[in-house]
């Protein structure tokens, strides 16, 4: 092994060439988020509607709607500001690790935290960290799309260059990092490229069409205030100053950053819940997924591996079979610092660190079995043949003779062996027992080659000696059965995709209560033989797919989707990119993930528990319903302002309501109850609902006939109310103040009638938010100074 850099080089290396990272300049700064305040239509409107009360001399009425124009820029900011933020501080939760040699040992380190010379351990799957040069003669191939837009893989040899942002497709290798950060290629075409604004989410989109709608039908009303208020012999330029007013206040212009406020609150509750969200669409998406693909191993296992039991053939194969697990292996097991001989950190993927460990218990000394000769040839695994093929060349005195290892599905090396089919059988009965117990079983089979130069797999890998078979228990998580039952009653069916034998997977499905019935089980031979139609009519039937190829994964996401369903789908691996991309969600695992998978997923569990998969499913049905809540308790609010004001004037009552007192109940009413209903606490019932139909409709049925109901019913209580007043004698300025105060607490009440069955459960930020109104309200009301501001007395 290359000694690597020590911890002292390393450390006077970070000195000089600093953080392995590409500072690009902030792409929205304070500044310009609060210049873009201003710019606005609505902003437009309040100027000229200043300009005209100056003009007329009404200087409180000019100077105050100034004031608002400036809160409102304010609050806007705050809102923006706060939103980018998390979505910002969301990218601090996934940080790329690389395994790397310091002090001739293997450890795991942030990418950022590397130097140059330090030597890189990479794997398939991996995702370059830095610019350097390969240095073993291991066969690689490398996606360099990212750089050259070329699709195809490039081959890669000793001394070969690898770069930043670049994907390994197949192979492993070692390579010693040159430039890091800036100076790699990646570093400088990222300081040449110009800041990208984010897309919108198409619920956004759909608001934005939303408020566009509306803010026409409000203008149009607000408008028509005009000539009725001039055929009823009022003065023109109050009339005109009301009109704009109402229409200012009644615009919707707040959904867009109630949306993406709850968005980012919302997202930052998931990442605390450990579900990272790379893709906001996918938030909405969650809340509608009906089935959920799963993996077996890490998502509803504990991915803590360990061998349990093993057979083997003849005594003498004990140590082909430990070479077996020794060579070609991508693990590395690493004593703890300070622990008991037998404590261990296991660093690459889990199955070959449970041959690792094993083999150490057998051994003791694994570096002995690598010094004994160097391997000529790696096969990584194939999920075709489900084998890891190696073939190794002992020291000179052996004569040139190749030890070909092979290790991989039981069924698989046996058909490969030279055993007769009466010693299979029987081989295939302990391997079954094995498997029953929901061990997973590795097969081991050897031969000895002559060849000379290259050999292909498929040749090597025939007339094995059968050598024996290892168990892996990996525990099903405790907290997958709670899940499972909790995705069955929240309407999702979940299905086990797994390269794991029938036997093993359907063991493991029974302790987590995902199988009820032997038959809901298909191997990915029998799907082969069938056409998708087929296929469509048992997927839903099914609750195991066992021994599945990569592409099985992706047909069985395609079928349901064909038929209609939302499907989230979890992944690892590089060939379970094309699944998670075409799921409607795609959750790559965080733990063991591959970058590619998380590149092509919209969601990273950093926990790679299933548990995590309902988790984020609850928080994104949440997220969607607050955000429902606030679209909701605006329309109903606003609808009740517009009506109030236009019916009193198509009536012919005295204006209502100055623009003074519009724009306050605007600013107070649309401000702090709608983003307390965008993070309001989740409802316990969430998961005991139907997901969500994803071409339903933003507001449903039930919402709009409370928007329309709460619109209607307070306006008519408010022009009932002020012409009573009115009716028995009181001053215009009385019966406004009514109705101000009125308008205002009625908002407060339809925040918390909004809320639905969870009116009386507790919400901080809501309370805190209608209480601090109520106490500006009194103080507007009674207080001398703002009595005159606001056109208000008793």
């Amino acid at each position: 092994m290359e000694k690597g850099l020590t911890t002292v080089e390393a450390v006077e290396k970070a000195k000089v060439f600093g953080k392995n990272e590409i500072s690009t300049q902030e792409r929205i700064s304070a500044f310009s988020i609060l210049i873009s305040q201003f710019p606005t239509f609505i902003n437009l409107i309040l100027v000229a509607a200043a300009s005209l009360s100056f003009i007329i001399g009404s200087t409180i009425d000019g100077t105050f709607i100034l004031i608002i124009l400036l809160l409102n820029a304010f609050f806007g900011f705050v809102q923006e500001y706060r939103a980018e933020k998390s979505l910002d501080k969301l990218k601090t939760y996934i940080k790329a690790v690389v395994r790397v040699i310091r002090n001739e040992k293997e450890i795991q380190l942030p990418a950022t935290d590397i130097v140059p010379g330090d030597i890189v351990i990479l794997s398939e799957g991996d995702r370059v960290p830095a610019d350097g040069k390969i240095i073993t003669n291991k066969f690689l191939e490398v996606d360099e799309s990212v750089l050259t837009g070329e699709s195809l893989p490039v081959i890669k040899n000793h001394n070969d260059s690898l770069f930043l942002g670049t994907m390994v497709i197949k192979g492993s290798t070692r390579f010693i990092i040159e430039k890091i950060g800036l100076q790699t290629r990646f570093g400088q075409i990222a300081q040449t490229l110009s800041q990208v604004a984010p897309d919108k989410t198409p619920l956004q989109r759909r608001l934005d069409g939303l408020a566009k709608t509306l803010s026409i039908i409000v203008l149009f009303v607000s408008a028509l205030i005009i000539p009725i208020g001039i055929i009823q012999g009022k003065e023109f330029i109050p009339v005109l100053l009301l009109a704009v007013s109402l229409g200012i206040a009644a615009i919707p212009e707040g959904l867009p950053a109630v949306v993406t406020i709850s968005l980012a609150i919302g997202t930052g509750k998931m990442a605390k819940r450990k579900a990272i969200v790379r893709r906001m669409q996918s938030v909405e998406t969650l809340g509608a997924v009906q089935i959920i693909i799963t993996d077996k191993t890490g998502t509803l296992t504990q991915n803590i591996m360990r061998v349990k039991k093993s057979w083997i053939a003849k005594n003498e194969y004990l140590q082909s079979i430990i070479r077996a697990c020794v060579l070609g292996n991508t693990a590395s097991v690493i004593q703890k610092s300070g622990e008991p001989s037998r404590s261990w950190d296991v660093v690459g993927d889990k199955t070959d660190a449970a041959l690792l460990l094993w083999a150490h218990e057998k051994t003791q000394n694994l570096e002995s079995i690598k010094k004994e000769g160097k391997i000529i040839e790696e096969y990584s695994f194939d999920p075709q043949t489900s084998t890891v093929t190696t073939i190794w060349e002992k020291n000179p005195q052996d004569h040139g003779a190749k030890h070909i290892f092979v290790r991989g599905a039981p069924e698989v090396i046996l058909a490969k062996s030279k055993l007769s089919q009466e010693e299979k059988e029987d081989i295939n009965k302990i391997y079954e027992e094995y498997a029953k117990e929901g061990l997973r079983v590795i097969g081991f089979g050897s031969r000895t080659s002559s060849h000379r130069g290259d050999v292909e797999r498929k040749d090597a890998e025939k007339d094995l000696t059968f050598l024996g078979i290892v168990g892996i228990y990996d525990p099903p998580r405790l907290e997958a059965i709670k899940a499972v039952q909790q995705a069955r009653h929240a309407g999702i069916q979940t299905i086990m995709v797994t390269g794991d034998n029938t036997l093993t997977a359907a063991t493991i499905a029974k302790e987590i209560g995902l199988l009820e019935k032997d038959e809901d089980i298909a191997t990915g031979e029998e799907i082969d033989k069938l056409t998708d139609d087929e296929l469509s009519k048992i997927v839903l039937k099914t609750r195991i797919f066992a021994r599945t190829k990569p592409e099985d994964k992706l047909r069985i996401v395609t079928v349901l989707k064909k038929m209609g369903y939302v499907v989230g789908v979890t992944g690892d691996g590089v060939n379970d990119a094309l699944a998670l991309k075409r799921a409607d969600v795609g959750l790559a695992m965080g733990e063991s993930g591959t970058d590619v998978a998380k590149e092509a997923s919209d969601i990273v569990l950093t926990d790679d528990n299933y548990s995590t998969v309902v988790s984020a499913i609850e928080e994104g049905r949440t997220i969607y319903n607050n955000i429902i809540k606030s679209i909701t308790y605006l329309l109903a609010g606003n609808l009740s302002e517009i009506l109030f004001v236009f019916l009193s004037t198509l009536i012919g009552l005295p204006n209502p309501l100055f623009p003074t007192q519009i724009l306050w109940i605007n600013l107070v009413t649309d401000g702090l109850p709608a983003l307390a209903l965008a993070s309001d606490n989740k409802d316990p019932e969430v998961l005991n609902k139907k997901p969500r139909n994803p071409i339903a409709p933003i507001l449903s049925n039930h919402r709009l006939i409370f928007i329309l109901t709460s619109g209607i019913s307070l306006s008519l209580l408010l022009i009932l109310v002020f012409k009573l007043v009115l009716g028995i004698g009181h001053s215009e300025v009385l019966a406004r103040t009514i109705v101000f105060n009125l308008l205002i607490v009625s908002h407060m009440v339809l925040a918390f009638a909004v809320r639905g069955k969870s009116m009386f459960k507790f919400n901080k930020f809501l309370i805190t938010g209608v209480l601090l109104t109520l106490i500006l309200q009194v103080i507007i009301t009674f207080n001398p100074f703002f009595q005159e501001i606001f056109r208000l007395g008793f």
